[in-house]
């Protein structure tokens, strides 16, 4: 996955580079650039415009895990949650002469995933790198995303404009009518192996993040008609979007089946790297994007559950060193309509 991150993060460097140098091609008359990307400019120096859009993911997941508190074990329980999910997504947009105020919502359509949520445990402090107890279960994902940014040209880079924003994320997910597998028993300390189906809702799991970033948007446009004159195309219209952000995460998770809950409070970094490309006609514009985004928190954990040996007995405590994680991939298509 890693492998795959890190090539996709190339790829989009390499034509990065290459939007770049766009602008200084332009005189060769095969390359313009054009400042309409964003949208027209109407009333002499102003606009407002609204998209829709849906966005498909793919190979995307939001994940949390802990070390023991009295043991090696690290981790010793991770949550997992991969999510192919579609999203609708709207947003509003405002412009006076350089300035670019956005405001964009998406979230599920759907309220079911293919991919089955996970739950993994490494119970033996003996042997660490086992996983002894491992489960499976639907995922009924509920997520949404608000993002709120600005940009403005960058004073000497006519097609690079600076982007400030905040984002906040929330992942929720019910692991209901699943199947648990363990291949060892803590109260006896030795391996035996036993599986038991979990009916009905048995883990509710949230994650909520909050991102404060900054980064650059490239923009840049191919004009067909300069290429061949027996094209008929309107301009198609380039931007390109990285930021790196600090992120705050807060994270809950809640056992149906047992006196469990877990609080994870976390700090971190994020990325984020997006690419569109569309065509603009008058007071409509069509496009299709691509967007890969990753957020890595750590922080500790406030863990309230039943004590195993001793029923009745709620303890309470405290574990450094837990992780949650996140990373989204999504195609795109959408609309614009300029007012």
């Amino acid at each position: 996955m890693k492998s795959g991150r890190f090539g996709v993060v190339a790829f989009l460097a390499a034509l990065f580079s290459l939007l770049v140098s766009m602008p200084a091609h332009a005189q060769s008359g095969n390359i313009e650039y054009s400042d309409t990307l964003s949208s027209p400019v109407l009333n002499g120096n102003s606009y407002l415009n609204l998209m829709v859009g849906l966005r498909k993911y793919f190979n995307s997941f939001t994940s949390w895990q802990l070390p023991a508190y009295r043991g090696p074990q690290d981790p010793i329980s991770r949550l997992e949650y991969p999510w192919d999910q579609t999203f609708l997504a709207v947003r509003g947009s405002a412009r006076y002469t350089t300035l670019e105020v956005n405001m964009e919502w998406s979230g599920t359509l759907n309220l079911l995933s293919n991919p089955k949520a996970q739950d993994s445990d490494w119970t033996d402090p003996n042997n660490t790198n086992q996983k002894t107890i491992f489960s499976e279960a639907e995922a009924n994902p509920r997520s949404w995303m608000m993002d709120l940014s600005c940009n403005m040209p960058i004073p000497g880079f006519s097609a690079l404009n600076g982007v400030l924003g905040y984002r906040l994320s929330q992942f929720k997910f019910t692991n209901s009518d699943g199947y648990e597998y363990s291949i060892y028993n803590e109260v006896t300390n030795t391996y035996e192996y036993s599986s038991q189906p979990l009916p009905g809702a048995a883990i509710e799991f949230s994650q909520y993040y909050k991102q404060l970033y900054g980064g650059g948007i490239l923009k840049s446009s191919l004009d067909f008609r300069e290429i061949s004159s027996g094209l008929r195309l309107p301009a198609l219209l380039l931007r390109l979007q990285a930021d790196a952000s600090y992120v705050i995460g807060d994270s809950h998770d809640q056992h149906l089946l047992r006196y469990a809950f877990g609080i994870i409070r976390s700090t971190g970094l994020g990325w984020h790297v997006n690419l569109t490309a569309g065509f603009n006609s008058g007071r409509f514009r069509f496009d299709l994007e691509g967007d890969i985004r990753g957020i890595q928190t750590r922080g500790e954990i406030q863990s309230i559950q039943e004590n195993m040996y001793v029923p009745g007995l709620i303890q309470t405590i405290y574990v450094d060193g837990a992780k949650a994680w996140s990373e989204q991939k999504y195609v795109g298509i959408s609309g614009t309509i300029v007012f």
